[in-house]
């Protein structure tokens, strides 16, 4: 939908979901609370909806300048269900720099909350000052949250820095700071839920509504850290192209009849990025008369924009692991100096592992 500084941006479709979740939780919260607003107690939330969107965006868009800024590719920055993240190489990052560019996203939304606060005290009692009001809110709110300590949130890249300097052993940090993120999460689903009902309140739909939502992002992205960590370690010798499962690259025009055979195919769009695999069910259900009639992308399974890695095969599998971790697949494309190498997966990992894994 843009460009920061060159880094495309984009809105993944689970964001819609989020939006959702946001109209269908606050909607009735606002109309609860102030009953004149009828519909547009919705029309509100919609706002809270795309103020949230700005705020992350800005966001992920200070960490993508941030990373730049020390000369780490930056591929694309993605807005979804989860809130949004930022698909960086830091295969040659060191301890200072990662800290610096994981805080500059918490410190981006601390000035968009100023900013709406010094745009609220200069608004009359309403609707805008309303709005306002909560986008200063919301930024504050974001920012203190993602400085919590542990993995997924930027706080846990602070923790997985300074464990990573202090051993001088980056898989450690990772590790170190996921198990934090666990005791966060466990922190986040007391706050919302354990410490109304020890004080004898019963929580709302919405708090609880939010708090499993948010729990169940920071736990799943806390045990992928620590799984992500556990595994580099184990596999830290290990180099792209010993995993690299080599593929061919069609072009999303082409028909049925121009698969290539031998070599697993990989769909691409006009500038040669990887946009889906074939769906090898959905291929083989195709009428042997109707091959040539056929387009590809009929029998192709859409992949989301970060499952393309831009790496160099020669060097380590560690810069893959992240990204492999987040996609639903089990594999991830590889991309070098503009060509479509392979592909990479979740099984070849663990085998890898397994097969270095120290023997009982």
């Amino acid at each position: 939908m843009a460009t920061i500084g060159s880094v495309p941006v984009y809105i993944g479709r689970s964001w819609g979901i989020l939006a959702v979740i946001i109209l269908v939780l606050l909607g009735p919260q606002l109309q609860e609370a102030n009953p004149d607003l009828g519909f547009r107690a919705y029309l509100i939330a919609a706002a809270y909806a795309l103020m949230l969107l700005v705020a992350v965006f800005v966001h992920e868009g200070a960490h993508a300048l941030g990373a730049r800024s020390f000369g780490y590719p930056v591929h694309r920055v993605v807005a979804d269900l989860w809130g949004g993240h930022t698909a960086l190489d830091v295969s040659r990052a060191t301890p200072g720099p990662s800290a610096v560019v994981a805080v500059v996203g918490p410190l981006s939304n601390l000035v968009l909350a100023a900013l709406g606060q010094g745009v609220a005290a200069l608004l009359e009692p309403g609707i805008p000052h309303g709005l306002a009001s909560i986008f200063a809110l919301l930024n504050f709110l974001l920012a203190l949250f993602n400085l919590l300590p542990g993995l997924p949130l930027d706080g846990g890249q602070l923790v997985e820095a300074l464990v990573w300097k202090v051993t001088g052993n980056r898989h450690r940090g990772r590790v170190v700071a996921g198990y934090a993120g666990l005791v966060v999460t466990l922190g986040v689903l007391f706050w919302f839920v354990g410490r109304p009902l020890l004080a004898g309140e019963k929580p709302s739909f919405g708090s609880i509504g939010w708090s499993l939502l948010i729990c169940m992002f920071l736990w799943q992205g806390a045990q992928n850290a620590i799984r992500s960590g556990k595994v580099a370690g184990i596999i830290a010798g290990v180099r792209v192209v010993d995993l690299l499962q080599p593929v061919v690259p069609v072009p999303s025009g082409a028909s049925l009849a121009d698969l290539p055979s031998g070599l697993p195919p990989v769909v691409v769009d006009t500038s040669g990025m990887p946009i889906g695999l074939v769906d090898a069910d959905a291929l083989a259900a195709v009428p042997g008369a109707a091959i040539g009639q056929t387009p590809v992308l009929s029998v192709t399974r859409p992949m989301p924009p970060d499952w393309v890695v831009d790496v160099d095969p020669n060097g380590p599998i560690t810069p893959v692991l992240a990204p492999l971790s987040r996609q639903p697949a089990g594999l991830v494309a590889i991309r070098w100096d503009g060509r479509v190498l392979g592909v990479v997966s979740v099984a070849a990992v663990n085998a890898a592992a397994s097969a270095r894994a120290p023997r009982p």
